[in-house]
Parts: structure tokens; sequence; C-alpha cells
């Protein structure tokens, strides 16, 4: 098992990701 400490911070690492890929997704339709 992984510590809840390296889970937690892979979920915040992938949350930013996902809202990267948003704010530029969103940039390229306008």
């Amino acid at each position: 098992m992984l510590d809840p400490f390296v889970m937690t911070v892979a979920l915040f690492v992938i949350v930013i990701l996902c809202l990267i890929a948003l704010l530029y997704i969103s940039t390229q339709w306008e």
C-alpha cells in the first residue's frame, strides 16, 4: 500500500493537470 501522503500528492497533481488542460482547451477554442 502507498502512504496516504503519496496518494494525496498524486491526486493533487492530477487535479492540477486537469485544470491546466481545461484552461488550455478553453483558450484554444477562442
